[in-house]
């Protein structure tokens, strides 16, 4: 049985760079471009007439910014899947899409197999984030370990709550980075069933049956 393509939205306010995105996913067969923006008042009014399977947003747009519009479609379509493009690794833009809770954020000089790989992951439920902004995302969450008063509060009692490990909230955000079984296991010196079994041990805590529910719950709650 064929699959439909995944159908995307794309929007950035330069011409040249958005025909050219449009171009080599086009000439891919399990995706296609149906719409473009070129701002983010644009990008909102088409997401929410198309209803596209995936809406590749640019940060910096004229008129409404890709975070200010991606904000407001996650407010009117929660299920919605947005990977963020940009040309910059700014920790302040990293932080605000996991406070907005795309799904995921792609720099645009990375390969074109890096940006295929992160569509086709978003369009799965899954997260993504580029390689390069690991450090940024680690040190976020080294940052609001370390936080004292009541911002520790906020961090360390939902943790009491789900009674994750300190282990265990690592393992979960390597995976919300885009860190793979394999990979993990090496990091740890452990085996790709111990770090599965952690998987399913954090999915029990948290009452849910995909870890990027986990995910989900987790940066919506600021433990991530």
């Amino acid at each position: 049985m064929t699959r439909q393509p995944i159908n995307i939205l794309l929007a950035d306010d330069h011409e040249i760079f958005r025909l050219g995105v449009k171009q080599f996913i086009d000439n891919e067969k399990d995706m296609q471009v149906i719409a473009m923006a070129d701002n983010g008042k644009d990008a909102l009014e088409k997401a929410l007439s198309l209803q596209p399977d995936l809406i590749l947003m640019d940060i910096a747009m004229p008129e409404m910014n890709g975070l200010e519009a991606s904000k407001e479609i996650l407010s009117k379509m929660p299920q919605a899947k947005i990977l963020l493009i940009s040309l910059y690794d700014l920790a302040d833009y990293v932080k605000q899409s996991l406070r907005i809770g795309v799904s995921g954020y792609v720099l645009k000089d990375a390969p074109n197999k890096i940006f295929l790989n992160a569509i086709r992951s978003v369009a799965e439920g899954k997260y993504f984030y580029s390689g390069d902004l690991t450090n940024i995302l680690m040190s976020e969450y080294h940052q609001l370990k370390d936080q004292k008063c009541s911002d520790t509060e906020r961090v360390i009692q939902p943790l009491k709550q789900r009674k994750l490990t300190e282990r265990e909230l690592e393992i979960l955000g390597q995976i919300a980075t885009g860190v793979s079984n394999k990979d993990l296991a090496l990091k740890y010196g452990v085996s790709t069933r111990t770090i599965e079994t952690h998987r399913l041990n954090i999915m029990r805590k948290m009452q849910v049956n995909q870890i990027e529910a986990a995910i989900d719950q987790a940066l919506k709650q600021g433990l991530l």
